[in-house]
C-alpha cells in the first residue's frame, strides 16, 4: 500500500491490503491509498470526498492492522488517542453509552499476556472497581475488559 506524497497518511511500509482488492476509479474524490501492485497499482484502495459538513470515505480493501491503524487516527483522531499506543496484540474500542458515560472495551488477541496502562481513571465494569490513570493493566491470553469513565 502506498500513501500520496501529498496526502494526508503517512503509511508505514508494513501497510498492507487482504481479501480483495477493489480498483476505484477516482472522479470526483480525493484518492489516500494505492496499491503497491503491478496490476491493482493504477487503481486507488482508499477515496474520500468532502459532502455536506461530513466527509464519505471508501475503502476498496480489507486492511491489514497497520493500514487500519492510520485510517482509524485519520478518521477519528479523538477517538485513538486516549489509548495511545498498544501492544501489538491488544485493540480498545471506545462509544459513549445511553448515560453518556464512555466505555472502553480491551482485547488482548494473543495466547501471550500483555499490559497496558489505564488512559484516564475507569471504572472496571466486570470487577466494579476503581482504576486509577496510570495504572497497569494486566491482560491474560484472549482476555477482554471492559471499562467506563464518567
Amino acid at each position: 500500500m502506498r500513501g500520496l506524497p501529498v496526502g494526508p497518511l503517512r503509511l508505514p511500509d508494513s501497510a498492507t491490503a487482504s481479501h480483495w482488492a477493489d480498483g476505484l476509479t477516482v472522479t470526483d474524490a480525493e484518492p489516500l491509498v494505492t496499491y503497491d501492485h503491478p496490476h491493482f497499482g493504477r487503481w486507488a484502495a482508499v477515496t474520500t470526498r468532502r459532502h455536506g459538513a461530513g466527509r464519505v470515505t471508501y475503502v476498496g480493501t480489507v486492511p491489514g492492522r497497520d493500514l487500519a491503524r492510520e485510517l482509524a487516527s485519520w478518521l477519528a483522531p479523538a477517538a485513538r488517542s486516549v489509548w495511545g499506543d498498544l501492544p501489538a496484540s491488544v485493540t480498545a474500542t471506545t462509544g459513549t453509552a445511553e448515560d453518556g458515560r464512555r466505555v472502553h472495551i480491551v482485547h488482548n488477541w494473543s495466547w501471550e499476556p500483555a499490559r497496558v496502562t489505564a488512559p484516564a481513571d475507569l471504572t472496571d465494569v466486570l470487577n466494579t472497581g476503581p482504576v486509577p490513570a496510570g495504572t497497569e493493566l494486566d491482560l491474560g491470553a484472549w482476555d477482554v475488559r471492559v471499562f467506563s469513565t464518567d
